[in-house]
């Protein structure tokens, strides 16, 4: 059997930080970008990941958008 190796998804380049962060961060109770840029720092720096933010903070907060897309 092959064993998969884990892949690292980063929601913010600039200041690496993971999906997986982001994730923690809205579990926490961060539910805006600006929250989530507090506790992580992602969307703090060139903000191009912004959009992306939104679309982790909706997805993580809403499990129902997850299971319509």
């Amino acid at each position: 059997m092959r064993e998969e190796l884990a892949r690292t998804v980063f929601a913010c380049i600039c200041h690496a930080v993971t999906d997986d962060e982001v994730a923690v961060a809205v579990d926490m109770g961060a539910a805006t970008v600006e929250a989530v840029g507090t506790v992580t720092g992602a969307g703090t720096g060139c903000g191009s990941c912004r959009s992306h933010l939104e679309d982790l903070i909706v997805e993580r907060a809403c499990p129902m958008v997850r299971q319509q897309a």
